[in-house]
């Protein structure tokens, strides 16, 4: 019985993955031109979307009882124009963005502020990309691609941090209370902060904490239900002809439409 769910599990999962890569390929329809404007919307999806992941942080910490003191973006993002939003925001810092001051109403506080951004942000770019699929729009395929990959991109910040703040906890409850240091949204500082405490417990629970990152990304990209529509590619037959209506995907269609 444990082997046949396990395997049950092993083949939707390959399934899963499958899907994922014939929706990019029926995408694509074997055009290189096509290619570009995905990577074009891709590229836009970055710029566009840091604005929106570090106000999604300022609502999570906020609307759970926190107070937030500091968000910086980079002007590049648009930082000079929110910066006269409010006196808390920044033009200006080493990120593109980030909320470098704020004070959560507990453990799950700041938890609700570290993931807001990605449980937002992925489900409404795996949807954008999804209906993208189904009418064959590279760009919006790009663009909607950029915040389905979020937590992806996320691995080594929000990912991590969250992933921190559990195990951190547990180990101060402990009784060690320097457990608390290796929260951050920056995994290679916290790694220097690992090797500054000098403990092979350090270095475990930083360990922990990157498994527990990749982790979290998996389980944020699976719940936002992917790239692929329902019924995309069935087995044999190829993206290119995939019915879409009840007929074949036209060779007349826009390129990036």
């Amino acid at each position: 019985m444990a082997f046949s769910v396990y395997g049950a599990g092993c083949v939707r999962t390959r399934t899963f993955f499958r899907s994922q890569g014939e929706a990019f390929a029926s995408v694509l329809d074997g055009k290189q031109a096509r290619l570009f404007c995905v990577l074009a919307g891709f590229v836009v999806s970055l710029w566009l979307f840091v604005p929106p992941h570090e106000f999604l942080h300022v609502l999570g910490c906020i609307a759970t009882g926190g107070i937030v003191t500091r968000l910086e973006i980079s002007p590049l993002y648009g930082g000079a124009l929110f910066a006269g939003l409010a006196p808390w925001i920044t033009s200006g810092g080493e990120y593109a963005g980030r909320l470098s001051g704020f004070r959560p109403a507990g453990d799950l506080s700041y938890l609700a502020t570290v993931l807001a951004p990605l449980l937002v942000l992925c489900p409404l770019g795996s949807a954008v990309a999804r209906a993208a699929v189904r009418r064959h729009r590279a760009l919006l395929f790009g663009i909607g691609l950029g915040a389905a990959l979020q937590p992806i991109a996320s691995l080594t910040g929000d990912d991590y941090e969250a992933a921190s703040i559990p195990l951190t906890r547990l180990a101060d409850l402990g009784g060690v209370h320097w457990a608390l240091r290796l929260r951050g949204d920056d995994v290679f500082k916290v790694a220097r902060e690992a090797a500054a405490v000098g403990s092979p417990l350090a270095w475990l629970l930083f360990a922990a904490g990157c498994v527990g990152a990749a982790l979290t990304a998996a389980i944020i990209l699976r719940l936002s239900g992917g790239i692929a529509p329902r019924g995309i590619a069935p087995r044999g037959i190829t993206p290119r002809g995939i019915a879409q209506g009840g007929g074949r995907i036209s060779k007349s269609s826009e390129i990036c439409a």
